[in-house]
């Protein structure tokens, strides 16, 4: 069993890459929030719940109830940039031109194609100019925040360690581990196709040493397994000597976060990273402790940020003109 050291209902105000994406390519519908002078409407909120709901629940049919949550985690977030933009303007926050260039390279790079990404500008109705001046506001908000509520250090080693000693009496100590997998078939393959992919699963797995990939991201793209598209390969908890010999062989040696060497079964070629061992040792619960501690000074920044956003709630004026799009405790209320 997991370790379970967390509270998981703080609220946060998700400022995540997909929204600000999104947003700046979708403007539709009626208003049904003002900040101040600027209009946020319903399409717009809606739109962007969708989307988020797609990333965080793939291939899941979202209630009403989890669209109502995602609509108000997007309100926030859209609520907030304006009074973050407002008070960058009044303090007359500036950013560099280059800075404005390389993020929209950046961003532009997620389109296959100038074309498609010009072609995206006119659906929505938005000129270079404009889109130019999304980026610059982004920019500026994201010095405000930096300045305000400052992201927090990474957990030192000492602070690894002394979560561990509180709250190591928690861990549940059995033979289970679990991870992901990237499985090739190599049923009616010829000994050059196995020896091919064999050379591939090795350089995803590099990819993935070298932080250029995520495990989860080649996975869903390269492996065999159907069900790998939606779970990024992960296998949940089991006992290691229930699969194959070889795979309990090529598995057994891992420490926590590695990769093993190729496995070879009668059905595929497969390449598995760990990510739980529960063996009752500090290092095998290193990454876990790592991602706890993370999450939680992460929750408490949010808490700060949406402390700031109301303050600045204050200072301009906020307008909720649709019951369905007013969150509870909504920003400026």
């Amino acid at each position: 069993m997991s370790l379970k050291l967390i509270s998981r209902g703080a609220a946060a105000v998700l400022l995540t890459a997909g929204i600000a994406s999104a947003q700046l390519l979708n403007t539709k519908s009626m208003d049904v929030i003002r900040v101040e002078k600027t209009g946020i409407s319903a399409g717009k909120i809606d739109s962007l719940a969708t989307m988020l709901g797609a990333q965080q629940a793939p291939g899941q049919k979202l209630t009403d109830e989890m669209m109502a949550q995602l609509r108000y985690a997007v309100v926030d977030n859209l609520v907030g940039q304006e009074l973050i933009k407002l008070e960058a303007k009044k303090m007359g926050i500036k950013v560099s031109a280059s800075k404005v260039d390389s993020l929209t390279t950046l961003f532009k790079k997620q389109f296959p194609s100038e074309e498609a990404f010009q072609k995206e500008l006119k659906k929505s109705n938005t000129t270079m100019k404009q889109f130019k001046e999304k980026i610059e506001d982004q920019l500026k908000s994201e010095v405000i925040i930096e300045k305000k509520v400052p992201y927090p250090d990474a957990p030192s080693e000492e602070d690894l360690k002394a979560f561990w000693q509180l709250h190591k009496s928690e861990a549940a100590i059995n033979d289970t581990i679990s991870g992901a997998r990237i499985f090739i078939s190599t049923k009616g393959k010829s000994a050059q196709e196995v020896s091919d992919a064999k050379d591939m699963l090795k350089g995803l797995a590099a990819q993935v040493r070298s932080k250029k990939a995520t495990f989860a991201q080649l996975a869903a793209m390269y492996s065999d397994d159907k069900e790998a598209k939606k779970t990024g390969g992960i296998m949940n908890k089991f006992v290691a000597k229930s699969k194959s010999a070889a795979f309990a062989k090529a598995v057994g040696k891992l420490k926590v976060g590695d990769i093993s060497e190729v496995i070879v079964e009668n059905d595929g070629v497969s390449i598995f990273m760990l990510t739980e061992k529960n063996d009752g040792k500090f290092e095998s619960y290193r990454h876990q402790i790592d991602y706890i501690l993370r999450v939680k000074v992460e929750q408490d920044r949010q808490k700060k940020l949406k402390a700031y956003l109301d303050e600045l709630g204050k200072t301009y004026k906020v307008q909720y003109l649709d019951k369905k799009y007013e969150p509870p405790q909504a920003i400026g209320k």
